[in-house]
């Protein structure tokens, strides 16, 4: 051994005889030992890990479930898989055949016309008795003056014995004539004038559109019988015709004291070359021609090109007799 190290301790006598049981360790340690600790209750020992034997296994009161001791296996057999459904090709019928269509029911109505006519006819039958018989005011009351008055107007018109006017004085003639004289214009033109009378002296008839044409009549043989003659003043006319809206003038002033009054319809438009003044009597006459003309000739006025020249001159001559009744020149 070496000098400078100690030799081992020995051990005390009789170290080897003493038997020393381990104390419980029940209280903590503390660095003094003198100091007295206060017991502390007993720490009860961990239980033991389960093990195979029966005796150690822990005992579990019966209001507990049941232990798992080993884990669940899957002992489940896997879920069938169906197989993908096939497309399933259905057969589409041919078409019907395509037939007449359905007809649909007919519903009878619940009256008819012949059913209104007849419960209206005696309501209507007993006020036209009562108009035409009544005692004041009746029908008869306004229909006899009006034919008297018509009478008496186409006989005023058309006889040129029956005229208004007596055959003025001596003093009147002679002014008038001196008139006549100095305008370079007849007698008889200036008692027209002053006796404000009215005569249609030529009618045209012109296509509503294009304003072309269609017939005529005048009171000159000469110009009555050639188109070509009456050419001129129909253009003159139709220039003036429009106004800047497009629209059909009334009324148009012409050279001589002359005017012309158009009356438009549906195919076409009637012009009056007027001398004198004219009223609403005129206007309301030419305007009855028209409508008869039209109603007449309506498939005729559908068919372009058709000729309407000679047919319609009758019915254009009747205009030419609107007139005032005759002076007494």
């Amino acid at each position: 051994m070496s000098a400078h190290l100690s030799p081992l301790p020995s051990p005390a006598p009789g170290l080897a005889a003493r038997v020393v049981k381990p104390a419980a360790l029940n209280t903590v340690p503390f660095p003094a030992a003198f100091i007295n600790q206060t017991p502390r209750p007993m720490v009860s020992p961990l239980p033991a890990l389960p093990g195979t034997s029966a005796h150690t296994s822990p005992v579990f009161p019966t209001s507990w479930p049941s232990p798992l001791s080993l884990l669940p296996s899957a002992t489940r057999a896997p879920a069938p898989v169906s197989p993908i459904p096939q497309a399933v090709v259905r057969e589409v019928p041919p078409p019907a055949p395509l037939g007449p269509p359905p007809v649909p029911p007919v519903l009878l109505p619940d009256f008819t016309d012949d059913d209104l006519r007849e419960a209206f006819g005696p309501i209507v039958e007993h006020a036209v008795r009562k108009a035409v018989y009544a005692n004041e005011n009746g029908m008869d009351t306004y229909l006899e003056p009006m034919l008297r008055a018509t009478i008496r107007r186409a006989l005023a018109e058309y006889s040129p014995t029956s005229r208004p006017f007596r055959a003025p004085a001596a003093f009147d003639r002679f002014v008038w004539h001196l008139q006549a004289l100095f305008t370079s214009r007849t007698y008889e033109d200036i008692l027209f004038d002053k006796t404000r009378r009215f005569q249609v002296e030529e009618v045209f008839l012109v296509d509503a559109a294009s304003l072309a044409l269609v017939s005529f009549a005048s009171c000159d043989p000469a110009r009555h019988a050639s188109a070509k003659r009456v050419g001129s003043t129909v253009q003159r006319i139709a220039l003036q015709l429009r106004g800047e809206d497009g629209k059909i003038r009334p009324t148009i002033e012409m050279a001589d004291q002359r005017n012309a009054i158009s009356s438009e319809g549906k195919y076409v438009t009637l012009i009056a070359v007027i001398r004198g003044r004219p009223n609403d009597i005129v206007i309301t006459d030419l305007e009855f021609a028209l409508r008869r003309i039209e109603d007449r000739f309506r498939e005729h006025f559908q068919q372009e090109g058709s000729p309407l020249l000679y047919p319609l001159q009758p019915f254009l001559e009747d205009c030419l007799l609107i007139q005032a009744p005759a002076s007494a020149a």
